[in-house]
């Protein structure tokens, strides 16, 4: 009868079958996380031997002194050692300050280089990304005659408010026998600066962030949807651009005049950009927070974040002024465009005082949800429309006014209207009161005119 083989002797063969598997997929690419920076291992973690201990060594080139925003760098590891005839390297390029993911790193076309696939980067996921060998780069049986064994790829440079750039390399000089045994392993680091500012960083005002219409001061909160101005310095190029532009996508841009804003990481749409003053679309993507913080960039720099409190309403009435107060943009329903103000107050404008009994278009902002919502940077649609989900209370000289519609202005981004029947009993003047709420929330007095 033939004798089981002991427990020893199974672990033995297993371990004897295992070891060229695991070589020959490392070759298709080394695990993540195994580059020798921030806490991770190296490829002696598999590979048996000491680091940087072989006579052979590890090099990054091709980039510069110091980095600039969004530039992209031919970058090139080289694995030297010339006792060996198989080669392999993984890289990372991360932020010094959090250890976050640093610019964008794409493979060379040689076929040589490849990003890991379970460390792809996207919006949403920010994952760190690795680059690394292919099976083909592993290019077995090339020796090193002294020049090295290159790696070719490139690195997009972010933001230089991301700061100081760490790169770690490790590379594997590989003998070729398939197995862990008689590989030299070898690690290395490059720190990359920011190239230095030639203009100031953007500078968003403490409480600078407020509703376009009513500009009431925070902690006013904001509502997704709606529009709000942010208030600072140095935020964009220097142009001086007051209206939106639309993209090939019929979206509004997120960048004008060299300014761009986020919330909570949510690029927002730009409808004016100026020094002191840019103009945005609050995202509705917000919706159910309490807070975002906002950062403004410009010049290849970023403000530090702002905190912006949120809320389901924020109503804002548009005024001629454009400071939230006196006459209100009003207009009498249905008149071609003739607003509810002292005949010849407004220039180049038509105006006369509404009749009791007349509509009117009250515009304004931050009337938070809506039901047929277009989204964040599109235009109202105009059939079916987009009616607010709460319905806000107006008043005309303290008289209830009667709504007939409450919603996004159909064809504009961000802009709502409330259409309202004057009362028979409202007062009359040239500087009658107008309120209106919602949800609760108060939003500027303005005031039309009334015969």
């Amino acid at each position: 009868m033939k004798q089981r083989p002991s427990s020893s002797l199974w672990l033995a063969f297993l371990l004897a079958l295992s070891i060229p598997i695991l070589v020959w997929a490392y070759e298709f690419g080394p695990p993540d996380a195994h580059t020798g920076g921030f806490g991770e291992p190296t490829c002696t973690e598999c590979h048996f031997g000491t680091a940087n201990s072989n006579g052979g060594k590890v090099t990054i080139t091709g980039l510069p002194s110091a980095y600039t925003s969004g530039t992209t760098y031919n970058v090139t590891v080289t694995v030297f050692d010339t006792a060996q005839r198989r080669w392999g390297f993984e890289l990372s390029a991360r932020k010094q300050s959090d250890a976050s993911q640093a610019g964008t790193l794409t493979k060379g076309g040689d076929g040589f280089t490849q990003i890991a696939s379970s460390s792809v980067t996207t919006v949403t996921n920010p994952k760190i990304q690795y680059i690394e060998h292919t099976l083909s780069g592993t290019r077995l049986g090339t020796r090193d005659s002294g020049g090295g064994i290159p790696f070719n790829f490139t690195w997009t440079a972010p933001d230089i408010s991301s700061g100081v750039v760490v790169f770690n390399v490790a590379a594997n000089a590989a003998n070729g026998d398939n197995t862990q045994n008689g590989d030299h392993i070898y690690t290395a680091s490059l720190t990359l600066p920011p190239q230095t500012a030639s203009v100031p960083a953007p500078v968003v005002f403490d409480n600078g962030t407020v509703n376009t219409a009513s500009f009431q001061p925070n902690p006013t909160a904001l509502a997704p949807g709606s529009l709000a101005a942010i208030f600072g310095t140095n935020l964009n190029d220097g142009s001086d651009i007051a209206d939106p532009v639309l993209g090939s996508d019929g979206l509004l841009v997120t960048k004008l005049g060299g300014a761009s804003v986020t919330f909570n990481g949510i690029s927002a749409p730009v409808f004016g950009s100026h020094s002191g003053q840019v103009n945005v679309q609050i995202p509705f993507e917000l919706a159910g927070v309490a807070s975002a913080q906002v950062v403004v960039t410009a010049n290849g720099q970023s403000s530090a974040p702002k905190n912006v409190p949120i809320g389901p309403n924020s109503p804002g009435i548009f005024t001629i002024n454009q400071q939230g107060t006196g006459q209100g943009a009003v207009l009498i329903s249905n008149s071609g465009g003739v607003f509810a103000a002292p005949a010849g107050t407004i220039p180049q404008k038509t105006s006369r005082a509404a009749n009791r009994g007349e509509f009117i278009t009250i515009f304004c902002t931050g009337l938070g949800a809506v039901n047929n919502s277009p989204g964040t940077g599109r235009l109202a649609p105009a059939s079916p429309l987009a009616p607010t989900i709460t319905t806000p209370q107006v008043t005309i000289g303290g008289v209830s006014a009667s709504v007939s519609f409450s919603g996004l202005a159909p064809t504009f981004a961000a802009l709502y209207q409330v259409d309202v029947q004057v009362p028979n009993g409202a007062p009359t003047g040239d500087a009658v009161p107008v309120t209106l709420s919602i949800g609760g929330v108060p939003a500027n007095t303005v005031t039309i005119a009334v015969q």
